[in-house]
């Protein structure tokens, strides 16, 4: 039997000529990271933050798949209305006014959730627009709050929609700055999180992403905030929604991602993150991680997310809105809750949950 290689014992992925640097996570024993609010309860600190969270444990006990969806949603400063993504017309990127208009319905359908990415307006090396306290994250945040209390919402925490060069980490002097890119992390969650956010997913895959933000979020007023862990694979699945956020597109990325036909690699992140004080799993792309969904639901005590790719929603997606292909859509969602996902994140919720 060949033996997977461990994070250490991998070749460090290259990029632009570079050899990209890791830093070990601070702690990796399974203890209780000591960034933990002293004020949580014990029970808070074994069952993690989701659970105990008034909207999203409500999600977690629905009884219908339509109070178990989250629908992904993508604002933009510049739109005054709805902009259809070009080469992708299933997907838009909506004014604060449509993004109203959307989060009224989802929380009369019964939605558990937005998730809330953004198209970013302004590139920079330091993705220096993500952390701006007036930034459209921040407003929509707001918007949808206001305007539907009983929905809960999560936002994106990465940088990757935010640099010219499209990758989940910013970089120094030819190299990757892990620490650097933390502290915009930090300052991204702060932002979102005195917004008014009510999980925060920093999607990068990034090491030590969660007990940066955890400190960050302490350190803002907001210890109970729950953040989630996100495990993804290496797949072709992901290129539709950085089209829809304008990203750069990727040809190598500099964050490793988890290998497509690892056994182990997924349970073994999940706990690792678990561990660094993840209130829940995030496991993209949906269908890919079938098989995960139910290892890492049985290796770990925290909500599993299963994240159905734009990519993945194209599958359903068509012009005339084929109520065949929304009947198959929602068949790959009970698939996923069969496998031991709680909670599910796709393009197609609010349509599903419309019908």
């Amino acid at each position: 039997m060949v033996r997977a290689k461990t994070a250490a014992e991998a070749p460090r992925p290259l990029i632009c000529g570079y050899r990209v640097s890791r830093r070990r996570p601070p702690d990796e024993s399974g203890s209780v990271p000591d960034t933990y609010h002293p004020a949580m309860s014990p029970t808070t600190l074994v069952r993690g933050r989701l659970r105990d969270h008034p909207l999203w444990s409500r999600a977690l006990g629905a009884p219908e798949m339509v109070g178990r969806l989250i629908q992904p949603v993508i604002v933009s400063a510049r739109v005054e209305d709805r902009e259809r993504v070009p080469d992708v017309p299933f997907l838009e990127r909506l004014s604060l006014t449509e993004l109203v208009r959307d989060a009224r319905e989802a929380s009369s359908a019964g939605l558990a959730g937005f998730l809330i990415f953004a198209a970013s307006d302004r590139k920079d090396e330091l993705a220096l627009l993500a952390s701006e306290r007036d930034h459209i994250v921040a407003r929509a945040i707001h918007a949808v709050k206001d305007a539907a209390p009983d929905l809960a919402v999560a936002t994106d925490v990465c940088v990757c929609a935010y640099t010219p060069h499209g990758q989940c980490v910013l970089f120094a002097d030819g190299q990757a700055n892990v620490a650097g890119t933390l502290d915009r992390l930090s300052e991204i969650a702060a932002v979102h999180a005195d917004a008014g956010a009510d999980l925060l997913i920093p999607s990068g895959m990034l090491e030590g992403s969660v007990r940066a933000l955890r400190a960050a979020v302490s350190s803002a007023g907001r210890p109970e905030l729950p953040i989630a862990a996100v495990v993804k694979l290496e797949s072709v699945l992901y290129g539709m929604h950085r089209v829809a956020v304008e990203a750069v597109p990727l040809t190598e990325r500099a964050v490793p991602l988890v290998a497509v036909d690892d056994r182990d690699g997924a349970r073994t992140r999940a706990a690792r993150e678990v561990a660094a004080g993840a209130d829940a799993i995030v496991l993209k792309p949906g269908l890919v991680t079938l098989d995960l969904v139910t290892r890492v639901s049985e290796s770990v005590d925290r909500p599993v997310i299963s994240f159905f790719t734009a990519d993945e929603h194209a599958f359903f997606a068509t012009p005339d809105d084929s109520q065949d292909r929304t009947d198959a859509e929602r068949e790959t969602f009970a698939a996923a809750r069969r496998a031991g996902a709680d909670l599910l994140i796709s393009y197609g919720a609010l349509s599903a949950a419309a019908e």
